[in-house]
C-alpha cells in the first residue's frame, strides 16, 4: 500500500491527507483535516484541490446551519486503488490454480489453513487477560499491519473499526474468506464476533 502511494499520489503531507481521509467514515472537510494534522487551512486546501484534480478525491456538500454548504472530501475509486496490495494478484492466481489442479474445494481449504495460522499468530502475540485488553492488543496489531484499525466503545460494548482491507479483492472472489476472518477474530478474542461492512469500513463487534 505504501509503495503505491509513494509512486502514485505523492509523499509527505499529501500522503497524510489521503491516509486521514481513508480513516474517516464519510469523508472530511478541510478544517477538520487541518486540525487533525496540525497544518494550515490553505495548505490542506491546496493538497485537497490537487488530489481532487488528479482524480484521487471526490467532493460532496452538506447544508450548513448558516452560510454556504460545507464541502467534504472522500476517496474516489482511483484513490481507493492507491491502497491496493500489489502482491495480491499472486495469491489470487495461486488460489485459482489450486482449484484447477485439486478441485473446487481446494481454495477454501487453503484459505481455512491461512486463517487458522493467522489465529495462532495473533494468539501468540496477544497476552491473556480480560476481553477488552485482548481487543485493544488486537487493534494495535491490526493497525501496524496497515488495516487502519481503531477501537470504539467500552467494557460492555466494543467495536473494532478497520478502514482498510488489504484482502478486499480476494474476498470478493472468495466470499468464504469473510466468514473465515470473522471466525478467526472470534477465536483470537475468545468471544463470538460479528463482522459487518459499511462501505469500505469493516466493523468487528461482540455478537
Amino acid at each position: 500500500m505504501r509503495k503505491s502511494l509513494l509512486f502514485g499520489a505523492g509523499q509527505g503531507a499529501r500522503l497524510a491527507v489521503l491516509d486521514l481521509i481513508k480513516r474517516s467514515h464519510h469523508g472530511l472537510g478541510v478544517k477538520q483535516i487541518a486540525t487533525e494534522l496540525g497544518m494550515s487551512y490553505m495548505g490542506v486546501k491546496s493538497h485537497c484541490v490537487t488530489l481532487a484534480s488528479e482524480g484521487y478525491l471526490t467532493t460532496w456538500r452538506e447544508p450548513a446551519p448558516k452560510g454556504r454548504p460545507l464541502m467534504f472530501y472522500r476517496l474516489s475509486e482511483s484513490g481507493e486503488r492507491l491502497f491496493a496490495e500489489p502482491g495480491l494478484g499472486l495469491a489470487l492466481g495461486l488460489l485459482r490454480d489450486a482449484g484447477k489442479l485439486f478441485g473446487v474445494n481446494a481454495a477454501q481449504k487453503l484459505l481455512a489453513l491461512h486463517y487458522r495460522a493467522e489465529a495462532e499468530r495473533y494468539r501468540a502475540m496477544i497476552p491473556s487477560g480480560e476481553v477488552q485488553e485482548r481487543v485493544l492488543a488486537l487493534v494495535r496489531l491490526r493497525d501496524r499491519e496497515e488495516r487502519m484499525a481503531a477501537y470504539s466503545g467500552n467494557d460492555e460494548r466494543w467495536e473494532i473499526h478497520e478502514y482498510h482491507n488489504p484482502h478486499a479483492a480476494l474476498m470478493r472472489q472468495y466470499p468464504v474468506a469473510v466468514n473465515l476472518e470473522e471466525t478467526m477474530i472470534g477465536e483470537v478474542l475468545g468471544v463470538p464476533v460479528r463482522r459487518t461492512e459499511e462501505g469500505t469500513r469493516i466493523v468487528f463487534s461482540a455478537s
